[in-house]
């Protein structure tokens, strides 16, 4: 160690350092969510609010939309006509696409914000819905917990996170132990073992894509060569036709 002439150790000039601290943003990105994780429903309705805030709605759908005319699907919520051209939309045809007929765009400066309005109130009444579903689970579990004698060191948390069904069995490993006493050799021996969880509900399959209609042909099929006068009963589309008289038995059995 260096003293310096005042007396003072020389490690005590040297200026120290004040530890840096994370940005919130990082700090906040760091830690994990505790809450329930979002349903498929929730996840839809952001990705879709996302899309109409963000995208400029010029685009085409890629997968070409939908030209059922809203008989094999239901008619869209958002835009169920075609500002343009009028075609009638069912629900695969998705607000944040053009349309997929004529191009017309749905998000302009008024539509763009009715459309946001009415996805957030679509996503709050979701959000609640699925909120009321799950305190009513818990509570049931909480019913059917107290109508049954606990183990010692069971907690009630575990019973409410876990809803009665049949043929199912979550939560974390168990571990137990065993005693046994060897009747030759008086000796004792404490066996552990660890009980897994199975489920035994097979996996969802994934959800099929549903049928779209594609657009129809822009040809319209008619016969392009006039009628011929001496045979007016000719059909002019199907010129090959042959007429094939019925047969001698089955004019018998007519008779």
């Amino acid at each position: 160690m260096h003293w310096t002439s005042s007396g003072s150790p020389t490690s005590d000039r040297i200026p120290t350092r004040q530890p840096t601290t994370a940005p919130a943003k990082q700090q906040a990105k760091g830690k994990s969510q505790t809450g329930p994780p979002k349903s498929k429903a929730v996840s839809a309705l952001e990705t879709r609010l996302h899309s109409v805030e963000y995208t400029s709605g010029k685009e085409k759908d890629p997968k070409g939309g939908c030209f059922c005319l809203a008989r094999e699907h239901g008619l869209s919520t958002y835009v169920p006509l075609c500002y343009g051209c009028g075609l009638v939309l069912c629900n695969l045809n998705l607000p944040h696409y053009a349309c997929p007929h004529c191009g017309e765009s749905f998000l302009g400066s008024t539509r763009r914000s009715a459309l946001v309005a009415q996805i957030l109130e679509e996503l709050r009444r979701q959000v609640t819905k699925e909120e009321e579903e799950r305190n009513r689970a818990i509570e049931e579990a909480r019913k059917a917990e107290g109508a049954f004698p606990m183990l010692p060191g069971a907690s009630g948390t575990q019973g409410a996170r876990r809803p009665a069904g049949k043929g199912t069995a979550t939560g974390p490993q168990s571990s137990h132990k065993v005693l046994s006493l060897n009747s030759t050799t008086k000796k004792v021996t404490v066996s552990s073992y660890i009980n897994t969880p199975i489920s035994s509900r097979p996996p969802s399959p994934a959800p099929e894509e549903p049928r779209r209609f594609p657009p129809p042909p822009r040809e319209i099929s008619y016969v392009k060569q006039p009628p011929d006068p001496e045979h007016s009963w000719k059909n002019m589309q199907f010129p090959d036709l042959q007429y094939i008289p019925p047969s001698e038995n089955l004019n018998t059995h007519s008779g």
